[in-house]
């Protein structure tokens, strides 16, 4: 889950902030805006799964505002450097937290961030998806490292896994709710809600 000890976070303050602000700040389309975050992701897991290609193009990075790219490597780079990658369970935390506090921050939760809409909501977690189903074991080297890149991919499943269930949990479920009282449910008393100029 994504909260870490309070003792842990500050090592992740800066690039967390950093990341909000290059995916938020802008005139970048929402689109693009939600690649830069695929992108970010993409480059920390796999830079922790020590996939070699963790540096090719991504989320259509070969079209980024270039000073935004070369931020968003930076602070992606110095992320997974900050991940135990010799123990992947005591990094799964670390992991998850580098993930969830930009991707929260980014849905609305920073200081002058509009809440996002569904679309956009939709939109970030199939960055994730995408990610989770592009991830694969790296086996290279000797016995040991094929068993440790296995255990790498295994704990990045989880943890892309834990980041959408939580983010649902806390963010979405709540986003759908309000909808539901502003627009009312789907069915009441067995019949389909519309308007009642549209019956």
């Amino acid at each position: 889950m994504p909260y870490i000890k309070m003792v842990d976070r500050p090592k992740f303050k800066s690039f967390v902030e950093s990341m909000v602000a290059l995916v938020t700040g802008g005139t970048e389309s929402t689109y693009t805006q939600g690649e830069y975050f695929g992108f970010y992701v993409n480059r920390v897991v796999k830079h922790f799964l020590n996939d070699p290609q963790y540096q090719q193009q991504s989320f259509n990075s070969a079209f980024f505002n270039e000073q935004k790219k070369v931020a968003l490597i930076s602070n992606a780079d110095h992320v997974a450097a900050l991940l135990n990658r010799s123990d992947p369970i005591a990094a799964a935390g670390d992991l998850n937290y580098s993930i969830t506090a930009p991707y929260w921050g980014i849905l609305g939760d920073a200081e002058n961030v509009e809440d996002a809409r569904y679309g956009v909501r939709t939109y970030l977690n199939g960055t994730l998806l995408k990610i989770l189903e592009s991830i694969e074991t790296i086996n290279s080297g000797n016995q040991r490292d094929a068993t440790l890149a296995f255990r790498r991919h295994l704990i990045i499943k989880g943890v892309l896994d834990d980041v959408m269930k939580e983010t649902y949990r806390r963010k979405t479920a709540f986003y759908e709710d309000e909808k539901k009282m502003e627009n009312r449910d789907i069915w009441q008393a067995g019949q389909l809600v519309v308007p009642e100029e549209a019956e």
